[in-house]
């Protein structure tokens, strides 16, 4: 067995926290701040941390006189307790909700605010809530939704309870905080704190990952510990990632609170308050997915605010899918006029990390400021993780190999890729009520002895391909649900799209097997987004397969859509591009198998 540790400083497992997600963030310096903090990026209303917290206590006495957390513990799984869901886009009340919901004990169930009613239906069916607070404009899908589901959880409007929280008498808000869920020596490795929403390592039906307060907050201190960068004072995030995944949720709501950095919040993606907010705040730090980064890169209305960006923007945090080396070129050039971010305020450095919701979520990530950060890589294990790289069950060591010549390493062969397996306190409890999907996702560790942690015992299969290179660095090749077998080789879609975003004529594009039963095999087949719809896709498709080898040709054609369907964490939807009909699929006449 060949295990890849991590080199950050490692932290004694009693440092980490034992109690609650709210009684951890509440040890912070900033949490009586009167300065803004959480600020609506459309109409401007500010809360400070003082405020929140106090909002927090009025809304969990609400909570309280609703019936959450008159129990302890769920009747069911001792583990939970009430089950509450949220679902509302990104908002300044946010924190204060799920704050106040864990303080009750509850277990908290995020919504997508996307979700069609099938697909909600499908959460209140497997959590099963007591409680749902949703806001107003997403009534019609709840309702809809719990028909279909057959539920009956107590339903509360967020507007509602932004306005009865200003009746809450002091004296009963204090009580009610005194009488918060206190965990017992330990239990917050057991206690669940979110049921949060996942496709899983494999693929499939939407999971709900156990995650427990432990997971959150020893990540917490764990990627703190592995990135001194984000400890610095006055720092403000535009908050786009929606909460209801677990990348916004803990940036925002835990990990960037704990820390002190003010965020600024969209209910949506607009890209013109995107960009007016940043200005108007100061932002220094955009935590992004692909797509935005990609966007603002390429779009005309971008150069206007450029001068503002240059000289407040700091760093760019990009996670949820891989983002290639031009993609990021062309982002600083574009913002600080050279590739590689320098500029006289400084340099603009973009960070991309790795994780999962199943990991709470960061596995890896780099320090801004350690000269080994490469964009071609994900960073380095946090503190306290470990790694091994399986393939065909072989365990593969690190290897040499210079990041930025990566690609070409790729296409010569060669490299010591296979899946990589995790184990660290950060680590999911497991699969809520599906031990089949537990049961492909973790492994046994048989190096484990009773002297060792108790999150050594088994390896969490994460179904992403990459390897280690020598100074710890990962590198991040695709994930196994989504490789392509053609011609009997493994083709990685992310490969094929990384080359497709480096010809200037594609905005944006996915690419996906279709399956060729008269040839027996799967074929590579483009979606993209052309940035002049006169532009010629199947020369595009010439250009690509000129500059790979046969069998990553796109044999499966190339087709011209007007966006890639992808989901709020910037994750392409390619179940959706499977489910497409009547396709018009040019070039399959050049890319003959």
């Amino acid at each position: 067995m060949i295990i890849h540790t991590s080199l950050n400083q490692p932290i004694d497992d009693r440092e980490f926290f034992d109690g609650t997600i709210p009684d951890f963030i509440r040890t912070s310096p900033f949490v009586n701040d009167t300065t803004p903090f959480f600020i609506d990026a459309a109409t401007g209303e500010q809360l400070s941390q003082r405020q929140l917290w106090k909002m927090s206590n009025d809304f969990l006495t609400i909570f309280r006189q609703h019936g959450l957390g008159n129990a302890r513990d769920n009747v069911s799984d001792p583990s939970m307790g009430d089950v509450f869901i949220t679902l509302f886009p990104n908002c300044i009340w946010a924190g204060p909700v799920h704050w106040a919901a864990l303080d009750a004990g509850a277990t908290l169930s995020p919504a997508s605010c996307s979700y069609t009613v099938q697909e909600f239906a499908h959460q209140l069916q497997l959590v099963v809530p007591k409680m749902v607070v949703y806001s107003e404009p997403f009534k019609q899908l709840l309702e809809d939704a719990i028909i279909v589901s057959k539920t009956n959880p107590t339903i509360l409007s967020l507007e509602q309870l932004i306005e009865d929280s200003e009746r809450v008498p002091l004296a009963q808000a204090n009580f009610q905080f005194a009488n918060r869920l206190q965990l017992r020596p330990k239990e917050s490795i057991t206690r669940v704190a979110y049921l949060a929403m996942s496709s899983g390592t494999s693929g499939g039906l939407f999971k709900a990952v156990r995650i427990t307060h432990g997971n959150i907050t020893s990540n917490a201190i764990m990627s703190t510990k592995s990135s001194n960068a984000l400890l610095k004072t006055n720092q403000v995030a535009s908050a786009i990632i929606p909460v209801s995944h677990l990348y916004g949720l803990a940036q925002f709501l835990v990990f960037g609170v704990h820390r002190g950095t003010a965020a600024v919040f969209h209910k949506g993606f607009d890209f013109i308050e995107f960009l007016d907010a940043a200005v108007k705040y100061k932002v220094n730090i955009f935590p992004l997915v692909p797509p935005i980064i990609i966007l603002l890169a390429k779009h005309p209305f971008t150069q206007k605010y450029v001068p503002d960006l240059k000289r407040n923007l700091t760093t760019v945090l990009s996670g949820a899918a891989p983002l290639g080396v031009k993609a990021t070129e062309e982002f600083l050039e574009r913002i600080t006029g050279r590739k590689d971010g320098v500029s006289e305020y400084g340099t603009l450095r973009v960070i991309q990390g790795w994780g999962m919701t199943e990991t709470s979520p960061v596995c890896t990530l780099f320090d801004p400021e350690v000269p080994v950060a490469h964009i071609r890589s994900v960073g380095k294990l946090v503190s306290n993780t470990e790694a091994r790289v399986v393939s065909e069950g072989v365990d593969q060591p690190a290897c040499d190999v210079d990041p930025a010549s990566l690609d070409a390493a790729i296409k010569a062969g060669g490299l010591p890729t296979g899946e990589i397996l995790i184990r660290g306190p950060h680590v999911m409890d497991g699969y809520h009520k599906n031990p089949s999907a537990n049961a492909d996702a973790f492994e046994e560790a048989s190096d484990w002895t009773p002297d060792m942690p108790w999150y050594k015992k088994r390896w969490l299969r994460t179904g992403d391909v990459g390897f280690f290179d020598l100074q710890g660095r990962v590198m991040i090749v695709d994930r196994t649900k989504e490789l392509i077998k053609s011609m009997g080789k493994q083709v990685a879609p992310a490969e094929l799209e990384d080359a497709l975003l480096a010809n200037p004529l594609v905005a944006d594009c996915a690419v996906i097997g279709v399956m060729d039963v008269d040839k027996g095999t799967e074929s590579p087949r483009a979606f993209v987004v052309l940035r002049d719809p006169k532009a010629d896709a199947v020369g595009i498709l010439k250009s690509l397969n000129s500059q790979m080898p046969k069998y990553k040709n796109l044999h499966g054609g190339i087709v011209v859509v007007e966006a890639v369907p992808r989901n709020p964490s910037g994750k392409v939807l390619r179940r959706l591009l499977r489910d497409r009909k009547d396709d018009v699929v040019l070039g399959l006449d050049v890319s003959k198998l």
